[in-house]
């Protein structure tokens, strides 16, 4: 289907014409009621406070971490939905706030009808689906990687989504603890901590106030 899909619409096309943003602000236009807005307190799952199989979260403000089948996968900041996948069937994913977050809540259902009514959507939805398999098959062969590697990969994709730009360095905020890059890496916390002495010697990073901050990582 995704070859299909590239012969008759490549993947920016799609995006260019819908995108999450469009999705959330026509939602806002068609909606007959506004959604409603929850603040899920730090370290807690979004499972202890939402319906997660009925319910779809769009992320305004704050850090979450999506688990999929028990395992830390992917690290969410900027404002995009949570957990589209609902309206495919997709397997769920249970959400955890790093920070507190700040979310407004729709209906799977609403989305669903909304999506489904027009070409555009159901083509989103393919491209969205596509797009979540390729992060899954990135994050096994992150895997089959050695821990230094590893460690430093998953690093930079968290400065990439919610670092602190400054010059040509990223500080990761407070909430990403030796505890929790371990477990986005799969590493022990000992091995994590090892191997930081290691990045330290190299120049690869830095400690400061408790924060991390990778030297030499420039902008996109």
């Amino acid at each position: 289907m995704y070859v299909e899909l590239d012969q008759l619409y490549n993947s920016s096309t799609i995006r260019n014409n819908f995108s999450q943003e469009k999705l959330f602000n026509d939602l806002l236009a068609v909606s007959k009621a506004e959604p409603l807005s929850i603040t899920i307190k730090k370290d807690t799952l979004f499972s202890k406070k939402l319906d997660l199989d009925k319910q779809i979260c769009f992320l305004v403000e704050g850090i979450t971490c999506s688990y999929f089948r028990g395992t830390p996968s992917k690290i969410s900041a900027s404002p995009q939905f949570l957990n589209l996948e609902l309206v495919l069937g997709m397997e769920s994913m249970d959400i955890e706030a790093f920070t507190t977050c700040k979310v407004l809540i729709f209906s799977r259902l609403d989305i669903m009808e909304y999506l489904f009514s027009m070409q555009e959507g159901v083509l989103f939805l393919f491209q969205y689906e596509k797009e979540k398999k390729d992060f899954l098959i990135h994050r096994v062969k992150l895997l089959h990687q050695k821990g230094y590697v590893r460690l430093l990969q998953v690093m930079q994709e968290v400065g990439k989504e919610c670092g602190e730009q400054v010059d040509n360095e990223c500080i990761l905020p407070k909430c990403f603890t030796i505890k929790r890059l371990a477990a986005l890496a799969s590493l022990s916390t000992h091995t994590v901590s090892l191997i930081h002495e290691k990045m330290i010697q190299e120049k690869q990073i830095r400690k400061e106030g408790g924060r991390i901050i990778l030297l030499e990582m420039a902008t996109d």
